[in-house]
C-alpha cells in the first residue's frame, strides 16, 4: 500500500473531520456554494416572485454540537476559529435562525434539509459543503425517522461572541 494511503487508513475520525474542514475552509474565499444550489451561486428570484413557503418544522429533538477546536484565527485579530461536529437525532431541528459570520457546513453522514427564508429547502448528503452567509435566516433539520445527521462545522466569529442568533 503506498505511503499516503497508509497514513489515510489510520486517521482517527477527529482528524478525518478536520481534515475536511480544512478543505471547506480553503473553498470559503473561491465563493462557494450556497442553501440554494449546494453547487454553483442561486439565480436572484424574478421581482414579481412569490416567495417559497417555510416548510421547516416548528420543533423537534435537540442537536448535539461537539466543540472539536477553538482557536485564535491567526492573521485576523479580534477574530476566532471555532470548528464543530454537531449530531441532529431523527427528527431533530435548529429552527429559524441566523449566524454573525459566514459558517461553512460539510455534510458527514446521513442527509439533512436546508432551507433559507423565502426559497425552497435543499437536501444535502455526505460530501456536500454549504456557505451560509452573515444574516441569513435559515433553518436546517434531520427528516430522517431512523438515521442521525452528522456534520462539521466551520465558523470564524470575534472572540467571545455567540455566532448564531434565533429569530421569532
Amino acid at each position: 500500500m503506498p505511503r499516503s494511503a497508509k497514513s489515510r487508513a489510520r486517521r482517527s475520525p477527529a482528524t478525518k473531520s478536520l481534515a475536511s474542514l480544512a478543505l471547506c475552509t480553503a473553498i470559503l474565499p473561491l465563493g462557494a456554494a450556497t442553501a440554494q444550489t449546494v453547487v454553483q451561486q442561486p439565480t436572484p428570484p424574478a421581482a414579481n416572485a412569490t416567495p417559497h413557503p417555510w416548510t421547516a418544522p416548528a420543533s423537534g429533538p435537540a442537536h448535539l454540537p461537539q466543540l472539536l477546536l477553538r482557536s485564535d484565527a491567526h492573521g485576523m485579530p479580534g477574530k476566532e476559529l471555532r470548528v464543530f461536529k454537531t449530531t441532529y437525532p431523527p427528527g431533530a431541528i435548529n429552527t429559524k435562525h441566523f449566524h454573525t459570520s459566514h459558517v461553512i457546513f460539510y455534510i458527514l453522514e446521513g442527509s439533512g434539509v436546508w432551507q433559507e427564508e423565502g426559497q425552497p429547502p435543499v437536501t444535502l448528503k455526505p460530501g456536500d459543503v454549504l456557505l451560509t452567509k452573515p444574516g441569513t435566516v435559515h433553518a436546517h433539520w434531520n427528516p430522517s425517522k431512523t438515521d442521525n445527521l452528522v456534520f462539521s462545522e466551520v465558523v470564524i466569529v470575534d472572540q467571545g461572541m455567540r455566532s448564531t442568533v434565533k429569530t421569532p
